[in-house]
């Protein structure tokens, strides 16, 4: 991992040990009052030379994850590798308005001052990542899988076939978190234990729109807590 991500990295030791589990997982069970959000972090302006300065960044950066999870409001970060180097990493977050989850970020000097931006769109979890029973040491690999919101607006039965489709997979454990975007580019969003990009290639070969490429599929490397996603 580049220095940034291992600085994400760094994020999810301190998320998982600050958190008041029992009731986040309450918050997670019950229907959102408030919005939920999923939020790519992206690629801004190159940051500074001056280390140090990119080290104190870092610092706030982390600070600022490990304060919104303390108060309930973040509930998963972790950084990714996107093969263009675009996106950084993922949250997911709740907040009543785009502006007040924008607010969350104000203390933190890589996206106040343009390093990195804040790609967030509104979601539903179908089965959400976990947030009880994570080890606070631990960090694990996976994969994250984005599927792509087809040019064609789809008809109910093959939006039914599409969904049929990822809760098999949901239900015979080959994926372990999965969310829906409400707009923009990517359609749902897959998150999967195993490293094995082309046994989840294989798995996804045969829903709707992925043959004719019509939906498009990348596979990607993620970082979680240990125990995050099961």
């Amino acid at each position: 991992m580049n220095r940034r991500r291992l600085g994400m990295a760094a994020v999810l030791g301190g998320l998982v040990a600050c958190a008041d589990k029992p009731l986040l997982e309450d918050v997670m069970s019950k229907p959102a009052a408030t919005p939920l959000w999923f939020i790519f972090l992206e690629r801004g302006r190159p940051t500074p030379e001056d280390k140090a300065a990119v080290a104190a960044m870092q610092r706030g950066h982390i600070d600022n994850f490990k304060r919104l999870f303390a108060e309930k409001k973040l509930f998963s970060a972790g950084p990714l590798r996107d093969p263009s180097g675009f996106k950084r990493g993922i949250v997911i977050a709740q907040a009543p308005t785009r502006e007040a989850l924008q607010q969350y970020f104000e203390p933190d000097e890589y996206v106040r001052e343009g390093f990195m931006s804040v790609n967030a769109v509104p979601a539903q979890a179908l089965r959400a990542l976990h947030v009880e029973g994570i080890d606070p040491e631990g960090i694990e690999e996976s994969r994250i899988l984005l599927l792509g919101r087809a040019a064609q607006e789809p008809t109910p039965e093959l939006a039914l076939r599409r969904r049929a489709h990822l809760q098999l997979l949901l239900d015979q454990g080959r994926i372990g978190a999965w969310y829906r975007l409400a707009s923009g580019p990517v359609a749902e969003v897959l998150f999967a234990r195993t490293n094995d990009k082309a046994a989840l290639q294989a798995a996804l070969a045969a829903y709707p729109g992925v043959a004719d490429k019509t939906v498009s599929l990348e596979i990607w490397p993620q970082w979680l807590g240990k125990g995050v996603l099961r």
